[in-house]
């Protein structure tokens, strides 16, 4: 009898090594986080996470991470490719205090950022540094009080789209755009205001070209509205600006060697007293072309000069 017993235990165990695996858990391409939630849960609508950290933990590469109701969220590191969102209604918040309040290292990945408001302590901190990353979109979203509001500083080939957003408050720069090596970015910026930041936008290619275009947006009372630059020939600032107002600035658009700047539509005005240069040169091999259509006051420094071209 007990033989018998031995060799069916050993049939069974030899049927069950058999069986394939049981799946690890697989993670969700959609997650939630809310002000009641807590992090050791499992992220779904009904039962949400705390923080918006553990929910890029755990939701699936490409997934979506969505607040349901108003609270902070706290900062995030990104790694991978992800959609951070709220709905219309919903202000989702990242206070930041001891550091940046989105830290992105996600070489070729995709990031998409909507519906955030992320306030800064006045330090010396980012609200988005960015270091890699393929694609990033922010759209919607706020940004105030912070060293550099959006800071994409970059040796990757990105591309950039930031609309309906607005950074104020920076005490450097509101959006940096800066490539070093080899990197090179491609921005769009639509619908963006930059208010009461040292400088507004500052384009620095450093290791490679910089394209970007600037659509229906202003500058508010910046020290410097607009700053280009770059680093040699084959790394150069290409900046357009359509249907831009650099309003109350202290200076509308200076401009650094290896920087090419476009106008089209673009009005300057300032404080009654106050002394604007619409556009600064720093040295002869940059140039700002005009469409004709522009509407700049003040002079223009620095031994520079203003081209024409034919407006389509």
């Amino acid at each position: 009898m007990t033989k018998i017993v031995s060799f069916l235990t050993l049939i069974i165990t030899v049927f069950v090594c058999l069986l394939p695996a049981a799946p690890a858990l697989a993670q969700r391409d959609r997650v939630f986080v809310a002000s009641y939630g807590s992090d050791s849960n499992p992220c779904t609508f009904g039962s949400p996470c705390k923080t918006f950290q553990n929910a890029v933990n755990v939701v699936a590469v490409g997934g979506e991470v969505t607040a349901i109701d108003s609270a902070g969220f706290g900062p995030i590191s990104i790694t991978k490719a992800v959609t951070i969102t709220s709905p219309a209604g919903v202000e989702a918040g990242i206070a930041a205090a001891n550091g940046n309040a989105i830290n992105i290292t996600a070489p070729g990945a995709t990031v998409k950022l909507h519906g955030l408001t992320i306030e800064g302590p006045n330090a010396a901190y980012a609200g988005i540094a960015f270091a890699s990353g393929s694609y990033l979109e922010i759209v919607d979203c706020s940004f105030s009080n912070f060293s550099d509001g959006i800071s994409i500083a970059t040796s990757a080939t990105t591309s950039i789209l930031i609309s309906n957003t607005i950074v104020t408050g920076a005490f450097d720069v509101g959006i940096l755009l800066d490539t070093g090596g080899s990197g090179t970015i491609t921005a769009a910026l639509d619908h963006v205001t930059l208010s009461n930041n040292y400088f507004g936008l500052d384009t620095q290619a450093e290791g490679g070209p910089i394209e970007a275009s600037i659509t229906d947006s202003h500058t508010e009372a910046n020290s410097y509205g607009i700053v280009t630059g770059g680093a040699s020939s084959s790394s150069v600032s290409s900046v357009i600006l359509k249907n831009v107002m650099l309003n109350q600035d202290g200076a509308g658009i200076a401009m650094n060697p290896y920087s090419l700047v476009y106008l089209s539509q673009v009005t300057q005005t300032s404080a009654p007293g106050l002394l604007t240069v619409a556009i600064g040169f720093a040295a002869n091999d940059s140039a700002a072309i005009s469409d004709g259509s522009n509407h700049l006051m003040g002079s223009i420094s620095g031994g520079g000069s203003l081209s024409s071209w034919t407006a389509n």
